[in-house]
């Protein structure tokens, strides 16, 4: 697969690991982007690649132009992280151009760092899992990880969160604080990662030499599955 980290203008971006769907193209030489979203929680095999396609034409541009792609790794939904890797995975096979998985924290923590203001609190990301627990990550206040990503049910993570000191951030905060009703510097409820940051960070990871492999969804734990009520029996072999 090629790689051009120093000739890159196009960057696409697509993320489905949190709430809806988006894609965005970065022109990277004219400061420009162009953004779609969808935000209806199902239907994000069916709504992200035409979301892709709106964003090329707004660019004037055919996928051929396109230099990089970028994708979220995860943590995050389990189908939704499946969606928008197989179709990153597609372009990038397609277009013969390098794909930059981005893991979800840390796009939260530099959307916040860019659009909010902050002090010299540390960070904690929290994700949506959609059960007890929180996909988790602590970062100091410069956007540097402390600890690895992971999920933790409500006290683990509570003795992780150094509370009144650490900013929350992501689209689990409001269950989280109303659960435990600790306090903290502040939190900013954060539903779904920008892609454009997504754009801009693939391309400073490429453009740093970060090396680029297989890239597989980051899921810290298994998928939720249940067997329907009247599941017919099976058979014993003898």
């Amino acid at each position: 697969m090629s790689q051009k980290p120093y000739n890159t203008r196009y960057v696409l971006a697509l993320d489905s690991s949190m709430t809806g769907c988006s894609a965005a193209v970065l022109d990277v030489v004219a400061g420009q982007h162009y953004v779609r979203r969808n935000e209806s929680p199902r239907g994000q095999a069916e709504f992200l690649v035409p979301l892709a396609q709106e964003c090329v034409a707004e660019a004037g541009i055919d996928f051929r132009d396109i230099d990089l792609i970028a994708t979220m790794q995860g943590p995050g939904s389990f189908t939704g992280l499946r969606v928008a890797l197989s179709a990153a995975k597609s372009f990038s096979l397609a277009l013969d151009v390098p794909l930059v998985g981005l893991i979800t924290t840390e796009v939260l923590v530099r959307q916040y760092l860019e659009t909010a203001k902050h002090g010299e609190n540390r960070i904690c990301a929290l994700v949506e899992t959609k059960r007890s627990d929180y996909y988790y990550q602590v970062f100091d206040d410069a956007g540097n990880a402390v600890c690895s990503v992971g999920a933790a049910e409500v006290e683990d993570l509570r003795s992780a969160i150094e509370s009144e000191q650490v900013v929350l951030i992501g689209d689990a905060v409001e269950r989280y604080t109303e659960k435990t009703q600790d306090r903290f510097a502040d939190k900013v409820a954060i539903p779904y990662p920008d892609p454009v940051i997504m754009a801009r960070l693939a391309l400073e990871k490429i453009k740093s030499g970060q090396e680029l492999g297989e890239i597989e969804p980051l899921y810290l734990r298994g998928a939720d599955v249940s067997l329907p009520k009247n599941a017919s029996r099976k058979m014993k072999n003898y």
